[in-house]
């Protein structure tokens, strides 16, 4: 992600933060983070230019939090005192609360107040539970955004995953990184044990989710991780693929090899969607702008006919369902299953294309 420049700093809302004040400990962390850092985090996400802070007392303490990390955004200290007459209540920020960002976005616009932008204050171990607990309930999204197998099932594995390695310093690109390691075991084992094969490829996916609700906790987004993210995800579905592909050698050769080259071609389909994925804020296959689809893909709030079938095509319910095959030992039915993902992605992708060339012509 890009630095943001001067010019768009000063286009954006000088906030003072006041941080003299902490009934709990500001190294007290907060999923993860710092409850500090946390604060001025949510502040540049939501569209500060410069945080000038009122450390007080604590000063010290809160300028060694930043030696590790600290906002892109301009962030300095300045002298204890009564807050600037011209700070208004829209621009004075309490360090020790949890804050919704959206909320907040809308609070340095005008649109509300700080005040009805925070999630509750922090002045008590009882308040740090209860904002921990918001926090792991703001990454929930809808069924109808996430998919009803990775709502019920993947999911809560991956909320206690990211609970148990939130406090650490693992981050949401190993997760990426260790998600394809697990996708490429899982493909290498299926000659092994389908069961194993598929259950590895199924945790590949639980790790999928962990990354980015480590990233939104974090604050660690980024596009090069979403870049990692995507390309981990059709590495895995090819290697698959191929896994797959290898075990039906010994069945049928015919198909194996009319599963390589599906393989193949879903591989090759990939290079346009990525063409198309440069351009669009969020890296994400979902938001790719199939003809038949609105500009947000699959991803689109307003749904129709296609986005409601595109949830068969979702890696969830995919992954899923070659666990079930893999349970009751029905190779043929893992393989006509990644065949016709693969032929079909791969179809639908170059149909895309070529419907959008002739657009054009």
């Amino acid at each position: 992600m890009p630095h943001t420049t001067p010019t768009e700093n000063q286009e954006k809302p000088v906030v003072i933060v006041d941080a003299r004040r902490w009934p709990l400990p500001p190294t007290r962390r907060l999923a993860g983070l710092p409850i500090f850092l946390r604060t001025l985090l949510t502040l540049e996400r939501a569209g500060a230019g410069r945080l000038r802070i009122l450390g007080g007392d604590h000063r010290t303490v809160l300028e060694g939090l930043l030696v590790r990390r600290t906002p892109r955004i301009p962030v300095e200290f300045v002298t204890d005192g009564s807050i600037p007459d011209e700070a208004g209540e829209k621009t004075v920020v309490e360090a020790c609360a949890l804050y919704e960002p959206g909320r907040l976005k809308d609070a340095l616009a005008g649109g509300c107040t700080v005040a009805e932008a925070r999630w509750c204050a922090l002045d008590t171990a009882t308040d740090l539970s209860r904002a921990s607990g918001l926090l792991w309930r703001s990454l929930r999204k809808p069924i109808e955004n996430d998919g009803v197998v990775a709502y019920f099932l993947g999911r809560p594995v991956s909320r206690l995953v990211s609970r148990l390695i939130i406090g650490t310093p693992i981050t949401p690109n190993q997760v990426t990184i260790a998600s394809g390691v697990s996708a490429l075991a899982g493909a290498f084992l299926l000659t092994q044990s389908l069961i194993l094969g598929a259950a590895l490829y199924w945790f590949s996916f639980v790790l999928d989710c962990v990354d980015g609700e480590l990233a939104r906790l974090r604050f660690q987004g980024s596009r090069t991780g979403q870049w990692l993210d995507t390309i981990a995800d059709d590495t895995a579905t090819v290697a698959f693929s191929a896994g797959l592909s290898v075990v039906m050698l010994d069945i049928n050769t015919a198909a194996a090899i009319v599963g390589f080259v599906a393989a193949g071609i879903y591989a090759l389909s990939c290079i346009p969607v990525y063409r198309a994925l440069r351009h669009l804020p969020t890296i994400d296959t979902a938001q790719y702008p199939y003809f038949f689809m609105g500009e947000k893909g699959a991803a689109a709030e307003e749904k129709n006919l296609w986005t409601l079938l595109a949830y068969g095509f979702r890696r969830d319910v995919i992954l899923f369902l070659h666990l079930i095959f893999s349970l009751v030992s029905c190779l043929w039915c893992m393989f006509l299953l990644q065949f016709v993902i693969n032929a079909g992605m791969a179809f639908i992708t170059w149909l895309d294309v070529t419907v959008k060339a002739l657009r054009k012509a």
